[in-house]
């Protein structure tokens, strides 16, 4: 290989291509040639790229592909060689990494450089090989008269012309393996490099080619970019501003170079200006193209590729502009197309080859935000109002029932909730564990909290007040309070707008315990009381029982202990006329609070040992750690401090198990408590240190107290 340059930076705006590399490629049929022999040294690469923006890693595995390539082969050897493919999505500069790595290693083949065109993702009508192989002969010096007609006779001919010669041959914009093929040399010293939206993976299993994957520039790459367009004073006077540009532009060179292009045609606005054109989600694509240039636009580099998929890729791929979030799963995506989950899987593999969605784990895709944008505008040009609603009634139903699943596998105890029939054939998971359920949420969370905003702003009322509905158990358990606070409030305003008194009642009681648990305590009064008054009218005992027990929870914090009894007994009296079990050991727990409070160490010991027993016959798991938290504070009352150690001990360890790090916490802290209070301060110290590390992992305002009360004890122990 030549002496390389010094590795500059890169990217050519390619609204075409992925790049497939194939190095020398034999299957040569050596026939004469009945065209006069090439006269001229053919140099025909494109003009190599300025500004190009670092991608040293990408050009080190080029080169480091052929240098392993070359060196594999016994001599002799004539079998078909290929190097590499090198894809990657529309606009991310994959025809500039071909040219400028093509132009660093031209010095190595002394016969020349051809390049071809094949228009595989427009602009444009597609080049057919047999085309290609006329422009491609012609090249070598042979004459029109001696070029044969078929396809079979041309390739032939190309093939012999370059045997034994040292020619690079770039091939770009290739649609399909097809295209290639009969463009691939039979000399073993000849390389070929083919560019490509599509990872051509015959090209890859039947060539040998290996694949290189071409991925957005880093967001250090995106501003050096900036700097060499725009100028480095003008980038570095406004950072904040030109990261921003650099994250709407999602990092990818053909958006990027447009944007720093419009940046200097104004030289008096300031970056943030543009910050605010290309944050209009409405506007973003209409700036990021040039109305005289097809080949500088992002719309027209997507579009090249949307209109060469079969119509139900492309239908799939609308409907991704439908979804709530960047990344979203093959069971989703069934969902709304209302397919099943293999043909799901298998049109998002095609979406993939061609890069309009990547792959980010099993059965997992993300779209990045301009190919978002792009989808949903397909999806608003070729899909009806009515058919757009269906979707996303299809998509919510299959979310909802997939919450209601794992919420009754994480808390199987809790309440169910009547669904409406579903509205598609998709099939929601079946979660194996609370491991399992609770990872599903976790992948899952941020589409909840849109897909709820989606029902409530797109008028599917109904569902979006249900979707918080039964979020209760994860949000609760993993602490993101701030954001199930988000949900119910928005299920609210679905209910409101659907003028349903039991879609009120759910969000008020889940939007008083994430305000309880924000310590919104004004609020979460209010929320309490309007909850038990709409429970009542939509004669929801559930609803009403729950919300009497939180009003007693926040009396009882008060000190309210005599108020508090009254509401809790109120709250038993409605879960008992409905059997509400796991509600009514819910209020005994509180009970028991209020008399520990009031000094009744007997009563409180006896009504949290009532609650647990009644949790363990329902097999409500969480419900008897919580319970035995209770019970440890009970115990601890009458200094029975082994006993309220013990309580404490399993409840960590169950709440270990759910994940549960904020009441793991509440445990640990326990577990200190009683320790101290029991002189065994060596064991103290350890349980309030983990609890700390905890503390300080969640941000949770008892670090300072935390670590107050350990510094204390070492005290002591000096």
């Amino acid at each position: 290989m030549g002496e390389t340059t010094p590795m500059a930076d890169n990217e050519i705006t390619d609204a075409s291509g992925a790049v497939v590399q194939a190095g020398a490629v034999h299957g040569d049929v050596h026939i004469s040639a009945s065209g006069r022999q090439t006269q001229t040294t053919p140099h025909q690469l494109p003009l190599n790229v300025n500004g190009f923006v670092n991608r040293r890693g990408d050009l080190a595995t080029l080169d480091a592909l052929v240098v392993a390539a070359a060196s594999h082969q016994p001599p002799g050897w004539t079998a078909p060689m290929v190097v590499s493919t090198i894809a990657g999505a529309p606009g991310i500069g994959k025809t500039a990494l071909a040219v400028h790595w093509a132009h660093r290693v031209r010095s190595d083949f002394s016969d020349g450089d051809l390049y071809v065109d094949m228009r595989g993702y427009g602009p444009g009508p597609r080049v057919e090989a047999v085309q290609a192989l006329d422009t491609l002969l012609r090249a070598l010096d042979v004459t029109p008269d001696r070029i044969p007609v078929d396809l079979d006779g041309r390739a032939a001919l190309f093939r012999s012309l370059l045997s034994g010669k040292r020619v690079l041959v770039l091939i770009d914009n290739a649609a399909s393996a097809d295209q290639v093929r009969p463009l691939l040399p039979g000399s073993p010293e000849s390389l070929v490099l083919v560019t490509s939206r599509s990872t051509l993976p015959g090209l890859v299993a039947r060539e040998g080619a290996s694949r290189m994957v071409l991925d957005i520039l880093t967001p250090d790459e995106s501003l050096t970019l900036l700097r060499q367009i725009v100028g480095a004073e003008r980038v570095d006077s406004e950072p904040a501003a030109a990261r921003r540009l650099a994250q709407l532009c999602v990092h990818l060179p053909l958006a990027l170079r447009i944007t720093a292009e419009r940046v200097n045609s104004r030289p008096r606005a300031a970056l943030s200006d543009f910050v605010a054109e290309l944050s209009d989600e409405k506007e973003r694509l209409d700036a990021l193209g040039f109305e005289d240039d097809e080949l500088s636009d992002v719309r027209a580099a997507f579009a090249a590729s949307y209109n060469n998929l079969d119509p139900d890729a492309a239908r799939l791929f609308r409907l991704t502009g439908l979804h709530p979030g960047n990344e979203f799963g093959v069971h989703a995506c069934a969902a709304m197309a209302d397919i099943s989950t293999s043909a799901a899987r298998r049109l998002l593999d095609r979406l993939a080859r061609v890069h309009l969605v990547s792959e980010t784990g099993t059965d997992r895709y993300r779209s990045h935000d301009l190919l978002r944008l792009y989808a949903a505008e397909r999806a608003a040009e070729d899909e009806t109002p009515t058919e757009r609603t269906t979707v996303l009634r299809r998509m919510l139903d299959w979310y909802l029932r997939s919450v209601y699943n794992g919420h009754r596998v994480i808390l199987p105890a809790f309440r169910e909730l009547p669904l409406p029939p579903p509205e598609g054939s998709a099939d929601p998971p079946a979660f194996d564990s609370v491991d399992d359920a609770m990872r599903w949420f976790e992948t899952e969370r941020s589409n909840l909290v849109d897909a709820v905003r989606i029902g409530t702003a797109g008028g599917l009322h109904d569902l979006g007040w249900r979707l918080p509905a039964v979020m209760y158990g994860f949000f609760e358990l993993r602490g993101y309070w701030s954001q199930w606070r988000d949900i119910h409030l928005l299920g609210l305003e679905a209910a409101d707008a659907a003028d349903d008194d039991h879609g009120r009642a759910c969000n008020h009681l889940g939007l008083g315990d994430a305000n309880w648990f924000l310590q919104r305590i004004p609020e979460a009064f209010d929320c309490y009381r309007r909850a038990v008054d709409e429970g009542r009218r939509a004669g929801d005992g559930w609803v009403e029982g729950f919300a009497l027990r939180q009003i007693g929870v926040l009396l009882q914090e008060q000190e309210r202990f005599a108020e508090a009894i009254e509401r809790v007994e109120e709250a038993r009296a409605v879960f008992e006329s409905t059997d509400e079990r796991r509600g009514n050991g819910m209020a005994l727990l509180t009970l028991g609070d209020c008399h520990r409070g009031l000094g009744h160490t007997g009563e409180a010991v006896r009504y949290c040992e009532e609650a647990v027993a009644l949790f363990q016959r329902i097999g409500d798991t969480w419900s008897v750690a919580w319970g035995r938290c209770a019970l440890g504070r009970a115990l601890a009352g009458p200094g029975r401090w082994a006993e309220s150690l013990s309580a404490y001990e399993e409840a960590f360890a169950t709440f270990r198990a759910f994940g549960d790090r904020r009441n793991e916490l509440r445990a640990l802290v326990g577990m200190g408590e009683a320790c101290t209070a029991a002189g065994w301060t060596d064991d103290a110290r350890r349980h309030l240190g983990a609890a700390m590390e905890i503390a300080e992992e969640l941000g949770d305002d008892e670090v300072a107290d935390l670590a107050a009360r350990i510094e204390a004890l070492s005290a002591e122990a000096e």
